[in-house]
């Protein structure tokens, strides 16, 4: 399961998501008590949907021999030059005294930081929720009597994008029971925390999808693009069958132009 120093990581950022996706609650009229229930629960919502988004990582990586830990999405050095810097050189991790407890700063924030400065700015109009990353971990022992000791791109690839699909299929599962609209705020949370995570950026699921494999990440997201579009106005099933044609259809034009016409 979680240590202790992930569940500290994993708390901070299903608030920080909660505020995002809350701040605006869409009334005309400001009252705090509905402000406050409103944010209670999408947090709630985010905190159940985005752990079991870890969980799912932590799975996918056990049954292939490795441990994931979950950590803030952050950068280690500010510098913008192609020279690298020594370990020495670089600012992040760095130990810190809080309250008188020595703690270790991994990285700097910038996924929490950015999410917060985008909440405040735009008073909850934009908003802004990969604020994590997980670290694949080599367990020792675990892949004995496999081809590769060492994970394989295609490995990290399906590792990866086992967080976002998870979101996936608690929306379409909301949207079967979501007869009455009851359950929207709970898909459109899941569709966003899905996309989120799978942009290209570096450390993120969708950069980790894409180069272990463009072809399952083109793929994926195709299929996640249609099912999100389609989930408001599709029964689950329709849904299904016509986001699984667009992404056969995607994945076939793939190989074709990479892999035949060049």
């Amino acid at each position: 399961m979680f240590k202790k120093k992930e569940i500290f990581y994993l708390v901070i950022s299903i608030i920080v998501m909660g505020l995002a996706l809350g701040f605006d609650d869409g009334a005309e009229v400001f009252n705090f008590g509905f402000w406050i229930t409103n944010m209670f629960w999408i947090m709630v919502m985010v905190g159940f949907s985005f752990t079991l988004h870890q969980l799912a990582h932590k799975w996918v990586a056990k049954i292939h021999g490795f441990q994931t830990e979950y950590q803030f999405w952050g950068i280690q050095t500010f510098s913008f030059s192609p020279m690298s810097l020594s370990k020495r050189d670089k600012p992040f991790p760095r130990k810190v005294k809080i309250f008188g407890k020595n703690v270790i700063i991994e990285s700097f924030p910038v996924g929490i930081v950015l999410s917060l400065l985008l909440t405040l700015l735009s008073n909850g109009v934009l908003f802004f929720l990969a604020v994590g990353q997980y670290n694949l971990l080599f367990k020792t022992g675990s892949r004995i009597g496999r081809k590769y000791i060492e994970v394989t791109d295609f490995e990290e690839a399906k590792i990866a994008l086992a967080g976002p699909m998870v979101h996936i299929l608690l929306m379409l599962i909301a949207s079967f029971f979501n007869s009455y609209g009851t359950l929207d705020t709970f898909i459109f949370i899941n569709a966003a925390l899905a996309i989120f995570y799978m942009l290209p950026i570096h450390k993120l699921d969708g950069t980790k999808v894409f180069m272990g494999s463009p072809a399952l990440y083109i793929t994926s997201m195709v299929f996640m693009i249609f099912t999100i579009v389609l989930v408001y106005f599709l029964p689950v099933i329709p849904l299904l069958i016509i986001s699984g044609i667009a992404t056969v259809i995607a994945g076939s034009l793939f190989y074709y132009f990479v892999y035949y016409k060049f």
